[in-house]
């Protein structure tokens, strides 16, 4: 003899058929309704920007040159902080928010100028002394030296980029790391230096004064 199917069973069962004869929300129509919910769109990037941390400062690929800084956003601009210049002109060529290591080291001849980003530190470092901006570091690999050096390029494609014009030297610091150093063009009273790890990659550059600086000068670190 066959039991019959209690009531609540058949009342599952009936919700179950009519579940999977209706048609699948719409997730696009969800989305879409959501701003009218909550009464707010959403903000713009949300998803991918912190707001507690400043806007990064675009930095064209060839803005260190032998004469200085071109903080300009068009290629080729002029250059507006050129080598001997003060810390305020450095500041204002930059134009974005800039901090300094001057006063850490009270006997030290020379101080850093280093743009922030939130908890970024400088990518770019500029060398202040007595006579004003002596050199730019640069740590950052999309910035491109004159010539066509990079930072992570090896010391064989350094040496091809500027064939026949590199002088080596040994990094007094650490052991088989080394000082890649280029002449400026005629004319100039500056200087073009890749500095290497012990693998023989460039790990930052530096464009200075002649002089301006000795390798092992800690004041810009």
């Amino acid at each position: 003899m066959r039991r019959p199917v209690p009531a609540l069973t058949a009342s599952a069962l009936a919700l179950l058929v009519l579940a999977g004869c209706q048609k699948p929300a719409d997730p696009a129509a969800h989305s879409a309704a959501a701003p009218a919910e909550t009464g707010k769109a959403p903000a713009a990037g949300a998803a991918s920007t912190n707001p507690l941390e400043p806007p990064e400062r675009p930095v064209r690929s060839d803005a260190i040159g032998y004469d200085g800084f071109s903080g300009g956003a068009e290629a080729g601009g002029p250059v507006t902080a050129r080598f001997g210049a003060d810390a305020a002109s450095v500041r204002g060529a930059w134009g974005g928010e800039m901090k300094d290591n001057n006063g850490q080291r009270p006997d030290a001849k020379c101080f850093l100028l280093y743009p922030v980003r939130g908890a970024i530190t400088h990518q770019y470092g500029f060398l202040m002394d007595q006579g004003g901006l002596a050199g730019i570091d640069v740590y950052d690999p999309k910035a491109q030296a004159p010539g066509g050096g990079r930072v992570g390029m090896s010391i064989d494609e350094i040496n091809k980029a500027y064939a026949g014009k590199i002088k080596q030297v040994p990094n007094p610091t650490f052991e088989g790391a080394a000082f890649l150093e280029v002449p400026a063009p005629e004319g100039k009273d500056t200087q073009l230096t890749f500095e290497t790890d012990a693998l023989g990659n460039v790990t930052n550059w530096r464009i200075a004064r002649k002089g301006a600086m000795a390798h092992e000068e800690s004041c810009t670190r």
